[in-house]
């Protein structure tokens, strides 16, 4: 007999789009990583968000402090800046990983076009004569489909610790 996390799990394992939804998660972690920026900014659709409350709970971007938030055109800005040579808030340049894990399909619409995906990362950042950074949380995407993958039309980063101070931000998380 099956207990309720079992059926949970083997209901969204069974979603005919949950593996594309996981590994299409997995390669922007990856992007990130290879410092990919463009790639990885590509993956947004032009009405994106990208969002990091400064706040437990923190229900809006628009009458809170964010750590980041970011719609399409400032996060091309980001881009740039961390694609430029002389981007001195990335000197020395930060080496990254990702880890994904826990992902699970919360909801579809109606018309199997719109997914909320929720998984958990760990993020390890080595800089050069830098202290080590670590940083964990949840991702909530809002993945739309695209032809036959999918862009992000939401991305939301609860740090653990987002209530701490952040000096030099530079990399999405």
């Amino acid at each position: 007999m099956k207990n309720d996390i079992q059926i949970l799990t083997d209901s969204q394992a069974m979603h005919p789009r949950f593996e594309a939804l996981r590994s299409f998660i997995e390669a922007e972690a990856d992007l990130l990583d290879e410092q990919s920026f463009d790639e990885w900014s590509d993956l947004y659709a032009d009405d994106a968000v990208y969002w990091v409350p400064a706040q437990r709970g923190q229900t809006s971007w628009s009458t809170h402090v964010c750590l980041y938030f970011d719609d399409k055109h400032t996060m091309k800005t980001r881009v740039q800046r961390l694609n430029h040579s002389m981007t001195h808030c990335q000197e020395p340049e930060s080496q990254c990983v990702r880890v994904v894990s826990n992902v699970r399909l919360e909801s579809v619409s109606e018309d199997g076009k719109l997914f909320m995906v929720r998984s958990k990362f760990i993020m390890l950042e080595d800089r050069s004569d830098k202290p080590q950074r670590v940083f964990g949380g949840k991702y909530l995407h809002t993945l739309r489909a695209h032809g036959d993958g999918f862009q992000i039309v939401q991305k939301r980063v609860d740090l653990t610790n987002c209530d701490q101070s952040f000096p030099s931000l530079s990399q999405p998380f």
